[in-house]
């Protein structure tokens, strides 16, 4: 219904400058059929690609992929630094008046990157300590072979766009609003990320390095395996129900995530444990609740993440968003997009209109008329 919308005020000023300059019978000053029609395939061509261009724009998504450095690399490139040079007169007229031309120079025959490998097939490239990338970064010489890795790639993702189709919950934030964390996608030495996120919850100022430590390692082992991202959140409620409120602001997480909720009204006493994910594998998250619960406290700090490295190379299988492909039907551009789609389609016709009625671009020869 929107695409209708979109179409029928441009194609409408297309058709009533149309008809406007026909009836005028003004031979000199006047839009042909042959200029109409172009006019209607170029607002509804504008149209249609902007729509759908913005339909899937909606759906775009970014998600975590862990795995180990495997390899390190300096590589000879193509030199980047390049500055004009050799300045020679070109394009001269009859008259002998010349214009400037320049050649293009570079500061170096080649230039090195310094480039670590993972094994996810992913490149991460450390920036360069000079000009030329000659001398070694010590970031580089820092990086070993196994150190544990996240890259953010981007992905589709149905859910996104459509949430409440499938989700059908809302409100559920706002009694938790005060305890909705961003979502850990914030990368920090090219490759590492802190899943062990602690809202309002005291606890010793060394365990959060250690936590954030640890799930790095277990995803750097079960990231390619399993095609998983664990997250631990810890929040300081007894309430349970504070599990529909983050699948509400995280939209339930992304495809390869499995995010385990600790409520822990008084540390380290943990009062309930939920796992979050969109795995249709039942048991993973069954077992990691009560499994979890059973430990009982956030001080058992290598049990909780043994058992969930356990549990998860074992069951974890995560879904595809194939799945969920059939949202699609029903996803919606923003209103701000189809509000900017509507104005660029008006200011096309209008513009096309005007020039049409003013030029003759396909040289009919009404003007000599």
């Amino acid at each position: 219904m929107e695409l209708f919308l979109l179409l029928v005020i441009p194609l409408l000023i297309a058709l009533g400058a149309f008809l406007w300059s026909t009836l005028k019978r003004d031979r000199r000053y006047i839009i042909s059929l042959k200029e109409f029609l172009v006019m209607v395939g170029v607002v509804v061509f504008l149209m249609l690609v902007g729509y759908f261009i913005s339909r899937y724009a909606a759906t775009y998504d970014n998600e975590l992929w862990n795995g180990r450095v495997v390899n390190k690399q300096q590589e000879r490139v193509s030199c980047e630094h390049s500055y004009p040079c050799n300045p020679h007169p070109c394009m001269c007229d009859d008259k002998g008046n010349c214009s400037t031309c320049w050649d293009t120079c570079y500061e170096h025959s080649y230039d090195w990157d310094w480039a670590l490998y993972t094994s996810n097939s992913e490149r991460i490239e450390i920036n360069r300590i000079d000009r030329q990338g000659v001398n070694e970064p010590p970031r580089y010489t820092k990086a070993k072979s196994g150190d544990p890795t996240a890259v953010i790639h981007g992905y589709t993702n149905y859910i996104k766009a459509n949430p409440w189709s499938i989700m059908r919950r809302s409100g559920a934030m706002e009694e938790f609003k005060n305890l909705m964390p961003s979502y850990p996608l914030n990368i920090y030495d090219y490759h590492y990320v802190d899943r062990f996120i602690a809202l309002g919850v005291t606890i010793p100022p060394d365990a959060s390095p250690l936590w954030n430590r640890d799930l790095m390692e277990v995803n750097a082992d079960l990231g390619k395996k399993k095609q998983v991202n664990i997250i631990f959140v810890v929040v300081p409620t007894a309430d349970s129900s504070y599990l529909h409120a983050l699948e509400e602001g995280w939209l339930g997480g992304k495809k390869n995530d499995l995010v385990v909720i600790f409520g822990v009204a008084r540390y380290p006493e943990v009062s309930w444990v939920r796992v979050m994910s969109w795995t249709q594998a039942e048991e993973v998250k069954i077992g990691l609740r009560d499994s979890l619960q059973e430990i009982g406290s956030l001080e058992r700090h290598e049990e909780i993440i043994t058992k969930t490295k356990e549990l998860v190379d074992k069951l974890f299988v995560r879904r595809p968003m194939a799945d969920f492909e059939y949202l699609m039907a029903g996803v919606r551009p923003p209103p701000w997009t189809l509000i900017t789609l509507l104005i660029v389609g008006i200011g096309v016709s209008v513009g096309l209109a005007v020039f049409f009625y003013r030029e003759d671009p396909f040289e009919t020869g009404r003007k000599h008329w």
